[in-house]
């Protein structure tokens, strides 16, 4: 295996944040599909993340069709088991599904509860995870997003939290604000500490969504370089690359990402 199949990206529909869509600060307009940033980028692996956007998803999936795994959002199907029968269904077609991701978990179950609906189930996350992982297809892994500033405060708020982290095949680690990059070490050392039986990837912003505006290539490269180091101890599997929807802008982080792609991608692990 190279060091790239170990990539994947996070995908979204083309053109999600022109135009400072979400007060992000991108006024640029991009065209990319994420069909096309996994080609741009060099990797064959994509979750795909509708972010609100009314997608067509066999057109998504059929456009998938020559990459090696693809993976749905899927936030909510502790209490709406259809959207876990929909990934199945589609499994059935499209043979490169074999994921599912929970985006920005503790922040959705935290304004659920705020809202006065019901919180999130732990128990219903187990049958979740039952039914992906043994379902008459084949077995689709559960993945939950969380961010570094949302665990490694308070070890007994760590500690309540880890109920709803357990059912999860794996947790991906990700950094909202770049600011805060020189913290992942250590969060992640905390992570290894909650998650003795899970998978872990990283995420990785090539654009800083956290603090509006472009990410630096720099800390694009230290991140980079630290997730290497961990993948080839073995303490995580993966990496995964945010976004295609400003791959074509010429921004910096993103040229550094291919730079560095092209300097370790092929290499053997």
């Amino acid at each position: 295996m190279k060091l790239r199949d170990t990539f994947w990206q996070w995908g979204h529909p083309e053109g999600r944040y022109n135009n400072n869509a979400d007060n992000y600060g991108n006024f640029a307009v991009s065209r990319m599909t994420p069909m096309e940033g996994c080609l741009y980028m060099g990797i064959s692996k994509t979750f795909m993340v509708p972010v609100g956007v009314d997608v067509n998803r066999r057109q998504y999936n059929k456009s998938f069709k020559t990459l090696s795994a693809v993976g749905w959002e899927c936030f909510g199907a502790d209490a709406h088991p259809e959207k876990v029968e929909q990934i199945i269904e589609e499994s059935k077609e499209f043979p490169n599904i074999t994921a599912a991701v929970f985006d920005d978990f503790r922040v959705k179950a935290k304004y659920l509860e705020k809202k006065g609906l019901p919180p999130v189930d732990e128990k219903k996350l187990w049958e979740v995870r039952e039914r992906l992982n043994n379902n008459p297809v084949r077995k689709i892994d559960m993945w939950m997003v969380l961010y570094t500033h949302e665990f490694g405060v308070k070890p007994e708020s760590d500690l309540a939290f880890k109920k709803y982290m357990d059912p999860f095949n794996g947790i991906i680690m990700w950094n909202w604000e770049e600011k805060n990059a020189p913290q992942i070490p250590e969060k992640f050392e905390i992570l290894k500490k909650l998650t003795p039986n899970q998978r872990r990837m990283f995420g990785c912003y090539l654009y800083n969504f956290g603090e509006s505006k472009q990410a630096t290539g720099e800390s694009v490269k230290w991140q980079l370089d630290f997730y290497r180091e961990k993948i080839l101890a073995g303490e995580a599997e993966g990496v995964v690359l945010h976004t295609n929807t400003m791959a074509d802008l010429d921004y910096e982080a993103y040229d550094v990402a291919l730079e560095w792609m092209a300097k370790h991608g092929d290499e053997e692990i």
